[in-house]
């Protein structure tokens, strides 16, 4: 059994610790340990974090997790904090405390309604086609957004081959008095910093020649 609550020492985060700071029940949820997908119990959920059991040893400091809560599935990575085993009537079952490396904005919005027991907003049609949007813009533009943004500190340096936790909103191109084409491009970044979620809105705008400028921070 791996003691992170132990090797690590006071300076992770403890939220756990305080019963006010999550909302308990029990939900599914899937860990994803050395390529096997294990199913687990969730029994509590926090802004910072979650808990679950699992009737087997998870291991890695740090693991994707994704769990469930008001029928919405939410993929996310976690650190494990702290580990140790419980009697369950008929076997040893293991528990862990994380806290939340990477979640999406959304669903981070979705964790914060369910912990604080608020309903869930009518769905309201974007004013922009985000996704097509997203899609026409050639994968060097967002990699100098994402640059950019790492940059700022208002988002966190991507693994390789992992997509950056980000919501894009492109508007249309328009002809700018100089003569050059452009669009404006509205990013939505969240950073975890001192042990809470920042979020961020930042403009960029994205000439045709790919040329990528920050316009309001």
């Amino acid at each position: 059994m791996h003691l992170f609550d132990q090797l690590l020492g006071k300076t992770e985060p403890v939220w756990f610790e305080n019963s006010t700071n999550g909302r308990d029940g029990t939900f599914d949820a899937v860990a994803l340990c050395e390529g096997k997908r294990i199913a687990v119990l969730g029994t509590t959920v926090a802004r910072e974090g979650i808990a679950f059991v699992s009737t087997v040893e998870v291991h890695g400091r740090e693991i994707p997790l994704t769990f469930t809560i008001r029928r919405r599935s939410i993929p996310s990575r976690v650190k494990i904090v702290k580990a140790e085993r419980m009697q369950a009537p008929k076997r040893v079952v293991h528990r862990y405390f994380c806290s939340f490396t990477a979640i999406a904005a959304d669903d981070w919005d979705a964790v914060v309604r369910y912990v604080e027991n608020m309903p869930e907003p009518r769905a309201v049609p974007l004013p922009v086609l985000v996704d097509d949007e997203c899609r026409s813009l050639t994968s060097a533009v967002q990699e100098r957004i994402v640059d950019h943004l790492v940059r700022l500190k208002r988002l966190a340096k991507p693994a390789p081959g992992v997509a950056p936790l980000i919501r894009l909103q492109a508007g249309p191109m328009q002809e700018l008095e100089d003569g050059r084409t452009a669009r404006d491009v509205r990013i939505h970044s969240r950073v975890l910093a001192e042990d809470r979620f920042r979020s961020y809105d930042t403009r960029f705008r994205v000439f045709s020649d790919e040329q990528v400028d920050l316009v309001l921070s």
